[in-house]
């Protein structure tokens, strides 16, 4: 099975303003971006200043977790049972038009709620040496957009559905819908591209007729969404988000007149680790067909 390494996604800031973090903006790297908790809780949150202890350790990892195997994880994870997982409005399968979500987070998904659930410490982690408990939860962190932003809690109905399966889903939508554009092979994406597509980079609206949607421009020999699906079929958190800050989406400078800063660099549009663009809501018709 396909192996997808990720480490939790973590919105913070606590640095001091006016701080050069060369590695905040998108594809320039996790240390001194919004995942380095050294900057995020502070320089005193490892005692060796180390970035990757809190996700990642060489020796004396969690090397299982029910059958799955975790990129030498070094974080509690976190009890799925007692999550509530997403409920589909519309049939989506040809399940007799059900839907069910056998593990809500499969896969990279569990790592990343082992922060993003506020109930375990970000600052957490399982090293002989350096601090082991940490003391900061997700939900009192503030990263200019509001205390507990990224704090997502153990209520997945409010959030993007993840833990089913991309391509059957993709398969089954678009059978039994019309128009839509033709993929390589003859079929047609009427609503949700076939997997080996690539992510959006730009949108074309004009000189469109009735029936033939508007053309998407995609990464020419990119990453393509399944290289980032769980076994090669399965949507999880790292589907969207580059979590290690490398290959991520530069974004456009949005605004929305307020200026904030994060980890005290001013920011207009903030790095929340995605793969294409939030303008034109490339992110969304990477996979989505509107």
């Amino acid at each position: 099975m396909k192996k997808v390494l990720a480490v939790v996604a973590v919105f913070g800031s606590f640095a001091a303003a006016g701080t050069a973090l060369a590695g905040l903006p998108a594809g320039t790297g996790v240390n001194g971006s919004l995942h380095d908790m050294t900057k995020v809780v502070g320089p005193t949150a490892d005692s060796m200043g180390r970035v990757c202890v809190f996700c990642h350790t060489p020796h004396h990892a969690q090397s299982n977790d029910g059958g799955f195997n975790l990129p030498l994880w070094n974080h509690t994870i976190p009890d799925t049972t007692t999550y509530t997982p997403y409920a589909w409005a519309t049939p989506l399968n040809s399940n007799n038009g059900t839907f069910t979500i056998t593990d809500p987070l499969a896969g990279p998904s569990r790592l990343c709620m082992s922060c993003h659930d506020g109930a375990i410490a970000i600052d957490e982690h399982g090293s002989a040496l350096g601090n082991t408990t940490g003391t900061t939860s997700i939900a009192n962190v503030d990263t200019g957009f509001g205390q507990g932003r990224a704090a997502l809690g153990k209520d997945l109905t409010a959030t993007h559905p993840i833990g089913f399966d991309y391509n059957e889903i993709a398969a089954w939508r678009n059978a039994n819908s019309t128009n839509g554009f033709a993929n390589a092979d003859g079929t047609k994406s009427t609503e949700i591209v076939t997997s080996d597509h690539t992510y959006a980079t730009n949108i074309d609206t004009t000189g469109t007729t009735q029936g033939v949607y508007n053309t998407v421009t995609r990464a020419a020999g990119g990453k393509k969404i399944v290289d980032n699906l769980y076994g090669t079929n399965i949507m999880t958190c790292a589907t969207c988000h580059e979590v290690h800050n490398k290959e991520n989406a530069t974004q456009d400078g949005f605004t929305d007149g307020v200026t904030r800063t994060q980890l005290g660099v001013t920011v207009t549009a903030p790095n929340y680790f995605l793969y294409a663009k939030q303008s034109n809501s490339l992110i969304c018709l990477s996979c989505h067909v509107k």
